[in-house]
């Protein structure tokens, strides 16, 4: 059983995204399209560890007698790792919307 590439990906992705950024602020690329680009990927992040994980979880569930690759298993945990930093970059980017919508709800306002 061989490990998961969580440092070269985590680290691939706050490279790329580094990298876009300065391109951003550089102006060779536009901050909406920064952004298209960081959010297509996390839909595609999104999508494929999903579906891999959904379909375990089903097979899992029903106790199927189906055997799952390991190389399923890691692909669906590296793109997981790749989803998750992509959503740490959009919650940030969204911080100031969900701080005030904790506020609304805890203050009861709105």
């Amino acid at each position: 059983m061989s490990t998961y590439w969580f440092l070269p990906i985590a680290g691939g992705c706050l490279l790329v995204y580094l990298l876009s950024y300065l391109l951003t602020k550089t102006k060779y690329l536009k901050f909406t399209k920064h952004r298209r680009i960081w959010n297509l990927l996390l839909l595609l992040s999104f999508i494929v560890a999903g579906s891999i994980g959904f379909f375990m979880a089903f097979v899992y569930s029903f106790e199927l007698n189906v055997e799952i690759p390991y190389g399923i298993l890691q692909i669906h945990v590296e793109f997981g790792i790749i989803w998750f930093i992509v959503a740490f970059f959009h919650f940030l980017w969204h911080f100031t919307y969900f701080k005030k919508a904790i506020k609304v709800i805890f203050a009861g306002g709105e």
